[in-house]
């Protein structure tokens, strides 16, 4: 055998035909170990540049495939959440009348149950309601000066407008007030369409249109807000107005709906009991009926949507850590061919009095750099197609959003690098582990006669 010994400070100097490779004779402690275990597992990876570049490649193709497909499905559920935040606050509740399905109190089932403003102050009264506002709804001519539209006109209160995000733009005066209410004043709080359709760029707060022939002062331009979720029609159609004014344009009798909003949206469930508890007494329904009065949940909607959105995460991570495992197939396979074109340099190490778990750790180490520092240029890159890629277009043109926001926008959040750092890790310690074990395990005298 070829091979020769020198003496060097307490160290011995292998020559290896393949590579050259030190082992310490006499052990300091363990932190010089580890030393030499680490320059060992970086020389092993220098001389095979090629090879370890070809594996760094899969996996930050890996890597980018998990972070952009993870961004993609964060994105995906922030643009829906935004869509559905401008149509109502936290907790809003829209109550529909409806129908009997139950007999109850001696009624016949199929009766028709209509809401009145009595009902909101019954709902306001109970304990787990914040808020509440009745809603009429009628569609009748806006005129202003030759301009004419037929819009959706809505009597509502003081509180509907907090309810469902009812803001004016900057500088376009402001939603209805109590004084309005108390003193049936005509004033009206219209929606961004409306003012566009009407005068167009022009000032309109202070002016004066008419709704059904009666005539009604701007009090305030409703803020181009996102409504992905609408009844009747979008806010940005509609013309807001005292309810109790309301009875001067149409029929106000019975409500269109009732809003409302519960004190804790962590306890939705029992304040829904207590509405429908309530309006049960009132119209004389059994409570259990849900067809009596049909509730819009904002919070149920919201979890609907995040169940859709959870989903779609899943099935994207998933794709995207089949293909990072691929990369990580490669560097086990790497590794595996490595062990074997090493083994009589394990041997002679092993001969030399290398335990077993340094070997281990040489190798196992190997893998995770080549594994970190793929995935830290997956990173990278995948930062650079985030700022080139992002927004992607989704309902922002649908719903005709200049702000884009209910467009797919592409972020490497803290959360995200979090998960696919230890995606990675994972992925680094099973394609770097098996190989370390195997080399960690050859016999010293049958590695040696390896040829």
């Amino acid at each position: 055998m070829d091979d020769s010994l020198a003496t060097d400070s307490g160290s011995f100097s292998v020559a290896h035909p393949m590579v050259p490779v030190r082992v310490r004779r006499a052990r300091s402690g363990s932190a010089s170990v580890v030393r030499e275990v680490v320059r060992e597992a970086l020389y092993g990876l220098s001389r095979n540049r090629l090879r370890a570049g070809l594996s760094m490649l899969g996996i930050s193709w890996g890597i980018v495939s998990v972070v952009m497909l993870m961004a993609y499905g964060d994105g995906f559920g922030r643009a829906l959440e935004a869509g559905m935040a401008g149509a109502f606050s936290n907790g809003v509740v829209v109550a529909w009348p409806g129908q009997t399905s139950m007999q109850a109190g001696g009624e016949r089932a199929g009766r028709r149950v209509r809401l009145t403003l009595d009902d909101v102050a019954a709902v306001k009264a109970t304990p787990m309601v914040l808020a509440a506002s009745p809603e009429f709804v009628t569609r009748t001519a806006i005129t202003y000066g030759d301009k004419l539209v037929t819009q959706p006109v809505r009597g509502v209160n003081v509180e509907y407008g907090e309810m469902r995000n009812e803001r004016p733009a900057p500088g376009w005066g402001r939603w209805i007030s109590a004084e309005d209410i108390a003193q049936h004043r005509r004033v009206a709080f219209i929606g961004q369409e409306v003012q566009r359709k009407l005068f167009g760029s022009r000032y309109s707060v202070g002016q004066t249109v008419k709704v059904k022939g009666l005539p009604f002062e701007v009090i305030g331009v409703l803020e181009d807000k996102v409504q992905m979720s609408s009844y009747f029609a979008p806010d940005r159609y509609c013309v807001f107005i005292p309810y109790t004014t309301f009875s001067q344009v149409s029929e106000s009798k019975y409500l269109a709906t009732l809003v409302f909003q519960t004190t804790d949206p962590l306890q939705q469930p029992r304040a829904l009991r207590q509405v429908r508890e309530t309006l049960g007494r009132t119209h004389r329904y059994n409570p259990a009926d849900e067809r009596a009065v049909n509730l819009m949940d904002s919070i149920e909607n919201m979890e609907s949507i995040g169940g859709i959105t959870n989903g779609l995460k899943i099935i994207l991570t998933f794709i995207g850590v089949l293909t990072l495992a691929i990369g990580g197939v490669g560097i086990m396979n790497i590794m595996f061919v490595s062990v074997t074109e090493r083994t009589r340099e394990i041997g002679i190490r092993k001969a030399l009095g290398a335990r077993r778990r340094e070997i281990l750790l040489q190798f196992l180490l190997e893998g995770l750099v080549i594994t970190f520092i793929g995935g830290l240029a997956g990173v990278l890159v995948s930062q650079g197609l985030v700022w080139l890629l992002s927004p992607r277009p989704f309902l922002a043109e649908l719903m005709d959003d200049l702000s884009r926001v209910t467009d797919i926008h592409l972020t490497l959040s803290a959360q995200l690098l979090l998960a696919s750092t230890l995606i990675l890790a994972v992925v680094g310690l099973i394609a770097g582990l098996l190989p370390a074990v195997r080399a960690s395990r050859l016999d010293p005298i049958e590695s040696l006669r390896y040829e």
